[in-house]
């Protein structure tokens, strides 16, 4: 068995109440969900979030960044703001 470190963290105390909940209902403990967490950022080199229940425009939205589609790039944060007029 690998070596195992204790992990100590503050979370809002709804939050943490709502994801228990949800932990539960999938049958597993705060550690088990923590570590796969863990486990998915190791794996995968990042932290993305998929989320299930997004309509239809946003998974569009989603879909064309992903693909570089319709983006428009600038060479400063100065040039972005003149283009929005802020």
């Amino acid at each position: 068995m690998q070596e195992q470190e204790l992990i100590t963290i503050s979370v809002e105390s709804n939050i943490k109440m709502m994801a228990e909940a949800i932990f539960e209902q999938l049958g597993m403990t705060k550690s088990e969900a923590i570590e796969l967490f863990y486990r998915q950022v190791a794996l995968t080199k990042d932290i993305y979030f998929i989320q299930k229940n997004l309509n239809r425009e946003t998974m569009e939205a989603i879909e064309k960044v992903e693909n570089s589609e319709g983006l428009t790039s600038y060479s400063s944060f100065a040039q972005l703001r003149q283009e929005l007029e802020v």
